[in-house]
């Protein structure tokens, strides 16, 4: 893990000389799984950015033995969106696919902003990049030297659902140990699995399989050591798996700092602002996991015209390190409250240090989402007025909207306050890409403080016969304001089973 405040130091560092450090290969690797369609989908970002008019994608098939089957060269040079489908890009059985991105050009993040979506008609789950090859030696030292646990997973074992991570192996044979605890409030369970994968090949995990003893329903904290591994950064892919099938609804997995120091150099709450869907279960979990500490959590609400209406309400105390969580149904205090979902635009949760408390840099917690079947859970990390933001800074995120006849996607894009708490208003152009390039555009004021969310179905109606549509496609929406504070966000719900599944922009 690099500590944030590296993090923070090295973003400094481009915005006063973008010529030193420079990246030119960005990277990430994903996963075949059984009886469903891996493929990715990325907007032409480096060129809509950055103004990389030429960039080589390499994709490489690998095999269940670590060795490469072949590899495939895609020219990306326009402005629309990439969608290349993996499985069954070779004859012979496949673990992984490795996915780079080359440049001549610096290309700042050796992270691309690419989604992951593995599909059948049962579901669809979207994830971004994830885990990568790192491209030397040197990032190896500054991304590996502080390893910690990996945490962020809810946990839900019963008899129709089960809780998975996938462990992957870097570009060396992997024989070593998967360390997991399950943390409930009366109970510290713990299992360590023995691995012997060869490079670039994955292996699931079944908690339930794992801990025999494990009640139904259990309420706790998941953490996973992984074995150290040279020359690649490993997140878990770790989520919710159906018993009798092969659909799932799974994210990444995130940093347990329970065992690092590392906080702001005052302690002014970090807060965070989200989309209220009325359609949708809306849920905020937050794990021990921060640097240690004691926070106050509170949830707030705002309407339509960016006022305050539900003031900040106490939920509860998070202690890091510790085996309880905080678990809050948004819905249920809105229903509890004088306010009907309808007059609220946006929701936020904030925290405030106590007891002598620091406030630590890395506040994760995840944006759950839901609606009768799987639930999305999306890492999010809160905000604090310490983060650096450059002079002039100005918004520009976009996203992935999944569109098809069997699906309902909702998107918000939301003016967080607390980001930017000097502007009234952010103006908004925002633009809708295909796989033919630009499709749709609109401008629009969001008044800060609240969220603009829509249909895809229906804001795309008149461009995209969307219900014509067989199986799932990929339409991707940037949003642009000439201030800093815009976030989006998206869901795509299946309308059959009703899984769900979203992240959030980049």
């Amino acid at each position: 893990m690099k500590k944030f405040k590296e993090v923070e130091a090295t973003r400094k560092k481009y915005h006063n000389n973008p010529n030193k450090n420079t990246v030119h290969r960005s990277s990430l690797m994903v996963p075949e799984m059984e009886n469903c369609i891996a493929e990715i989908s990325f907007l032409n970002h480096f060129l809509i950015k950055r103004n990389h008019k030429k960039i080589a994608c390499v994709v490489t098939a690998i095999g269940h033995d670590g060795q490469k089957i072949d590899s495939q060269l895609h020219h990306v040079d326009e402005p629309r969106v990439y969608t290349i489908s993996l499985s069954g890009m070779v004859e012979r059985p496949v673990s992984n696919y490795m996915v780079e991105f080359f440049s001549v050009d610096n290309l700042f993040i050796p992270f691309p902003a690419v989604m992951i979506n593995h599909r059948n008609k049962k579901f669809l789950n979207q994830v971004h990049s994830f885990n990568r090859v790192l491209n030397d030696i040197f990032e190896n030292d500054d991304i590996n030297t502080n390893q910690v646990m990996e945490s962020s997973v809810d946990l839900i074992v019963n008899k129709n659902i089960d809780t998975c991570l996938l462990f992957t192996a870097g570009p060396i044979n992997c024989k070593g140990q998967l360390e997991i605890e399950i943390g409930s409030s009366d109970h510290i369970y713990k299992n360590i699995q023995q691995l012997d994968i060869p490079r670039f090949c994955s292996q699931k995990i079944s908690l339930r399989d794992v801990f025999k003893d494990l009640p139904d329903n259990i309420q706790g904290v998941i953490k996973a050591r992984q074995p150290e591994q040279l020359l690649f950064y490993g997140r878990l892919l770790s989520g919710q798996w159906m018993n009798d099938d092969n659909v799932f609804s799974a994210n990444h997995s995130y940093y347990d700092s329970s065992t690092t120091e590392e906080y702001w150099d005052d302690e002014r709450p970090s807060s965070k602002q989200f989309p209220f869907f009325t359609d949708l279960q809306n849920k905020i979990k937050i794990y021990p996991i921060a640097s240690p500490s004691e926070l106050e959590v509170f949830v707030f609400a705002n309407s339509n015209d960016g006022q305050q209406i539900l003031k900040e309400k106490f939920v509860g105390i998070l202690r890091s390190p510790s085996n309880e969580f905080i678990d809050i149904d948004i819905n249920s205090i809105i229903d509890e409250s004088s306010f009907s979902k309808q007059d609220i635009s946006s929701y936020g949760i904030s925290v405030k240090v106590i007891n002598s408390s620091r406030m630590p840099t890395r506040v994760g917690h995840q944006l759950v989402l839901g609606n009768g079947g799987l639930e999305s859970s999306i890492n999010v990390v809160l905000s604090n007025p310490n983060k650096f933001i450059p002079s002039g800074k100005k918004s520009l995120k976009w996203g992935q909207i999944v569109v098809g006849d069997g699906f309902d996607s909702f998107v918000g894009i939301t003016a967080d306050s607390g980001e930017n708490i000097d502007i009234p208003y952010h103006d908004v152009d925002m633009i809708f890409y295909d796989e033919t390039g630009k499709v749709k555009e609109k401008n629009f004021r969001v008044v800060n403080g609240t969220s603009i969310k829509f249909s895809a179905e229906e804001e795309l109606k008149e461009v995209i016969d969307i219900k014509n549509k067989e199986g799932p496609s990929y339409v991707w929406c940037t949003v642009e304001s000439e201030k800093h504070g815009l976030n989006f966000y998206s869901c795509a719900r299946n309308k059959q089973t009703k899984h769900c599944s979203g992240d959030h922009g980049f």
